[in-house]
């Protein structure tokens, strides 16, 4: 990198100040990650993702198995406005559920990851759904509104692809009932599952709904994932709050349970994390070197019309994305060098922020290196080529989009006597 800079003049000193400044920007992405490592620690040592595979195996056929599991995750994100803290709780339960269904993991983590990434679009209490509408001026309400032309169908049509899958994959899964009872029954014999156990879900719920900073409300969960585990499972004190940082571990004699539930801790997250500082840091390097700016600017020429500069906003934002690893910095860069130019054309600012969600937020689980695909896939411990065939809506929405623009539906325009602010 330095190689590269020296031609133009730009020492290194400035290269690694800039890499400073761009991962100040990820700063909470970062501490929520880590959050989201505590919690899962905490929530198998008090029960509650446990909980949730001993029952979810009693109600769950593997007939409806996939389009169940997408529409659990889409409801639990919504609610709470997070994506990562669904795939870390109700993603690994279901990971665990479909094993005994004798579902691919790769199949049940696609439906997990549309869910929570849906609901990360369209949630208001979701930091990317606000920061999105933010950074353009455009109105939360009607950004909301506004990516239901897009992502509308397109969850529409990734619910029947899952419910037609489940239809399929029902007639030639084995249904491991063995592996079920021995699953349930390392579950019953180790915890309590009264009602106690779902307290920590509860409390993270609330926190969120009241619109609490998503980090406190993490670790709200996880503390009260702590109490459960010490004063209703009787786990030792110490071993309770080890889990918050090291994560579960105990040894049962199913060695499938304890592949299950032996993960989580804050040091889960350290590789992830680590990757996620050296793609960010890099971004801001070449960011800095005017990289990013020339591709952007060869781009930009080929715009001639509203279908040609959505395609140009796609692959400019895949490319930040891809660059960077980070969706928060594709967004800036599309919000910096798009902005002005949808202005120009008389584009309400609505339709940029629609497809930053598009692209930008839900665009990472198609990148390997990306902070989201490498949290996916140390989180749920499914790979990223195994998932990969079946993200169905991270496909759909943004071919809508350019549907959208080239068709002219679903775009909104500022009126002839309408003022366009600056």
């Amino acid at each position: 990198m330095t190689a590269l800079a020296a031609p133009l003049g730009i020492s290194y000193n400035h290269l690694e100040k800039k890499a400073a400044e761009n991962l100040s920007g990820i700063l909470t992405t970062l501490f929520i990650i880590f959050a989201i490592g505590g919690l899962t620690g905490t929530w198998m040592a008090s029960g509650t993702v446990p909980a949730i595979i001993y029952h979810g195996m009693n109600i769950m056929s593997a007939k409806f198995f996939l389009p169940t599991s997408l529409l659990l995750c889409s409801v639990v994100s919504v609610a709470t406005g997070t994506s990562w803290g669904t795939l870390g709780t109700m993603g690994v339960a279901l990971i665990g559920i479909g094993a005994g269904l004798g579902i691919p993991a790769g199949m049940t983590a696609g439906a997990a990851i549309c869910g929570a990434w849906f609901g990360d679009k369209i949630s208001p209490l979701s930091d990317t759904t606000n920061f999105t509408a933010a950074i353009v001026g455009a109105p939360l309400s009607t950004h909301i509104k506004h990516m239901m032309y897009t992502t509308g169908p397109s969850y529409a049509v990734t619910l029947a692809l899952f419910s037609v899958l489940g239809l399929r994959i029902s007639q030639s899964s084995v249904l491991d009932a063995s592996l079920i009872q021995a699953t349930q029954e390392g579950i019953a014999s180790t915890f309590k599952l009264g009602l106690p156990v779902l307290f920590p879900i509860i409390v993270v719920l609330v926190l969120l709904l009241m619109r609490k900073n998503p980090t406190m409300a993490l670790l709200a969960g996880s503390l009260t994932g702590i109490l459960v585990a010490i004063f209703y499972q009787g786990s030792p004190s110490a071993a309770a709050f080890n889990c918050l940082y090291n994560g579960f571990n105990r040894e049962f004699d199913n060695a499938f349970l304890t592949s299950l539930l032996n993960r989580g801790g804050i040091t889960s997250m350290l590789s992830t994390s680590m990757t996620i500082i050296f793609c960010v840091g890099i971004g801001g390097m070449m960011k800095e070197m005017g990289v990013i700016h020339v591709i952007v600017k060869q781009l930009a020429k080929l715009i001639r019309s509203t279908g040609s500069l959505i395609l140009i906003s796609e692959i400019i934002g895949y490319i930040s994305q891809m660059l960077s690893g980070s969706h928060y910095f594709a967004d800036v860069m599309l919000q910096s060098t798009m902005l002005d130019i949808y202005k120009e054309k008389r584009l309400k600012p609505e339709n940029l922020s629609r497809l930053m969600e598009d692209c930008n937020t839900i665009g990472g689980t198609m990148i390997p290196w990306s902070s989201t695909a490498l949290y996916i896939v140390g989180t749920i411990g499914v790979s990223f080529t195994e998932y990969l065939p079946y993200i169905f809506l991270c496909y759909l929405t943004p071919l809508m989009g350019l549907i959208c623009g080239f068709t002219g539906w679903g775009i909104a325009h500022y009126k002839d006597d309408e003022i366009i602010p600056e």
